[in-house]
């Protein structure tokens, strides 16, 4: 009887404290799904938000804001992970924050070849401002209807500067010339254009015109950086910001390129790092988001190499690994 009497208290201490145990755990889940959970989402960035290179993709034209949402890109992760019920993906490729800006800035005039990924009129590609009227109303309100933004834009700002300087050697004209007649798509012959820049580079001359193309890169990237998040809040006073750093997607070539004396990664990298250090430190809009750093992002170039014949370079864009690895980065912070 006796150690009948004393099982039954064990187990009903026993009992007693997995109750306690379920009871905390409760009232720790509710707090954890709250932070965790996003109803809507829209993604804002150029083709890697996109998930050019993953099998299926297929470009949403210029014309509609959001379009389908690329299965293994890094916004079909954080979509599924925080349990979206609607994604506006509105990540198009070759965007610019000139392009972005332009959408979002009533104020802002943009520049010659916005046409070129936004909505456009015959050959010039001259901007065609009725379809633009519609893809703006769309844009914005998607944004305004979402509770979790991400921003992933400016790694074209930085390429750009890449088909400028073939166009400055090849023709020896202005810098205002090579961007008109270069139409400023630095990613429509990636292999081209970059092979022969890195090859052109180890002139100390035109390695000098490079960086003056991307210091005035960056500069209209920090103009445009701000814009676009001031017109974010405008429009959503509380959805979640998280604004995503861009990576060198040529800095792993380069240093494994023997071509030159002069090692590319040297002359680009530095505006990789001081476009980051401007959007985590530097913005006055930084408390407005949270920055995320993409760090080590596998890339179709970094796994590549070039061979005997130079003009062939891998694309830059995320493997499939690599659009996890963003999307975890991501999601670290949510």
């Amino acid at each position: 009887m006796y150690w009948e009497e004393m099982k039954m208290n064990v187990t009903k201490k026993i009992l007693a404290l997995l109750l306690t145990a379920m009871m905390a755990a409760l009232c720790v889940v509710p707090t954890f799904a709250a932070t965790a959970k996003y109803n809507t989402y829209s993604v804002i960035g150029d083709s890697i938000a996109a998930g050019y290179m993953l099998p299926g993709y297929k470009f949403g034209g210029k014309k509609k804001a959001a379009w389908h949402l690329q299965e293994g890109s890094y916004p079909w992760y954080i979509a599924r992970a925080v349990g979206a019920k609607k994604t506006y993906q509105m990540a198009h490729g070759g965007y610019r924050t000139s392009d972005v800006r332009l959408i979002l800035d009533d104020t802002y005039e943009g520049d010659f070849i916005n046409g070129r990924r936004l909505p456009s009129v015959g050959k010039t590609r001259e901007v065609d401002w009725t379809a633009m009227k519609k893809l703006q109303k769309e844009f914005r309100g998607n944004i305004a209807k979402s509770d979790l933004i991400t921003v992933n834009i400016g790694s074209n700002d930085a390429t750009q500067a890449f088909a400028v300087l073939m166009e400055l050697v090849e023709d020896d004209v202005s810098i205002l010339q090579a961007q008109a007649q270069m139409g400023l798509d630095p990613l429509e012959n990636l292999g081209y254009t970059l092979a022969h820049v890195i090859q052109l580079t180890g002139n100390s001359i035109i390695a000098a015109r490079l960086v003056k193309l991307e210091a005035d890169a960056f500069t209209g990237f920090s103009e445009n950086f701000d814009t676009i998040i001031r017109e974010i809040r405008k429009l959503n006073s509380h959805a979640k910001i998280v604004v995503m750093g861009v990576y060198n997607p040529v800095e792993v070539a380069s240093i494994d390129t023997m071509l030159t004396n002069i090692q590319y990664g040297q002359i680009v990298t530095p505006v990789f790092d001081i476009s980051n250090n401007y959007m985590q430190f530097q913005s006055p809009l930084s408390k407005e988001y949270t920055y995320v750093d993409m760090e080590n992002i596998e890339t179709y170039v970094g796994i590549g190499q070039f061979d005997a014949n130079p003009d062939i370079l891998m694309d830059a864009h995320p493997t499939a690994r690599g659009h996890k690895q963003m999307a975890d980065q991501v999601l670290a912070v949510l």
